[in-house]
């Protein structure tokens, strides 16, 4: 009988400059020789299909919200699972290849935080599901709350299938205005409703903000240079308005009378799945 060949991964990409490092990866070696196999794999859309049905009916079981299938995530799932089926090996990352984010992030514009992956080797769509539902880690990816989209791709190569499921937590994206209003509703929740902080608009900060953006780097001298101010506050973040540790020292000073933000939504190299630049003066 053969064994299910499963390896999850799950990553959590973070709100500072520099991205997470790539989990672990397995390689099961197969039987026959790469060289001496030459599968012919193809997609099997109805299989892909079925494990869609199968992973929402065990999340609706456990109570938590179905998963929505992504076409960018089915893409990056389907490409990744035909490079295992032509070199017959099981992995996160084979040699050449991209990591996950990076791979997910060439097939979608999905705005996202949080990025998994199970992948499994076995003959038949029904086994490997219950394969990855009976091992912790990746039935934790299966289940997990915060997942709200998913890609599937089966690649067929002779009697075996490689399944590989790539999960996502997506975040709406909004407009620069609006990133920036949720900047400043930040600062006045953290200042307190009787600060008496003026926000002003500034086009200049915005533009300051799409700079860093184009040039995939955070630059406090981008705004100072913009004029006299008592605090520059440049970073990024998936959620505009979750403000930095740095912000504490100005939002404590008292003597503050207002304060402008500017905000740009970029994909980078840095940050291939999305973020916000942001760009705060305080005078």
């Amino acid at each position: 009988m053969l064994l299910t060949f499963i390896v999850s991964m799950a990553l959590l990409p973070s709100n500072g400059a520099t991205p997470p490092a790539e989990s672990a990866t397995v390689a099961v070696s197969a039987d026959v020789p790469a060289s001496r196999y030459k599968p012919s794999p193809k997609y099997d859309k109805g299989a892909e299909d079925e494990l869609l049905g199968l992973t929402n009916r065990e999340r609706t079981q456990a109570g938590t919200a179905p998963l929505r299938m992504d076409p960018g995530l089915t893409e990056a799932a389907r490409a990744h699972a035909l490079a295992m089926a032509q070199r017959r090996q099981l992995s996160h990352q084979l040699r050449g290849e991209p990591v996950l984010l990076q791979r997910v992030a060439a097939s979608t514009s999905q705005h996202l935080d949080t990025a998994g992956e199970n992948v499994a080797l076995d003959v038949d769509v029904y086994r490997a599901h219950e394969g990855l539902m009976h091992s912790p880690h990746h039935r934790e990816n299966l289940l997990r709350a915060d997942y709200n989209i998913v890609g599937f791709g089966v690649a067929r190569a002779g009697d075996q299938i490689y399944v590989v499921e790539d999960f996502g937590h997506s975040l709406p994206t909004v407009s620069a205005g609006q990133a920036e209003d949720a900047v400043a509703g930040a600062i006045a929740r953290e200042r307190g409703r009787h600060s008496g902080l003026r926000r002003l608009q500034l086009q200049s900060l915005r533009s300051a903000a799409c700079g860093m953006a184009n040039k995939d780097q955070i630059n406090p001298k981008a705004v100072s240079s913009l004029g006299p101010m008592r605090y520059v506050l440049t970073y990024t973040n998936m959620k505009p308005e979750a403000l930095p540790s740095d912000a504490e020292r100005a939002l404590a000073d008292r003597n503050l009378r207002s304060f402008a933000v500017g905000s740009c939504y970029a994909h980078t190299p840095t940050y291939p799945n999305g973020a916000y630049f942001v760009a705060v003066a305080f005078y």
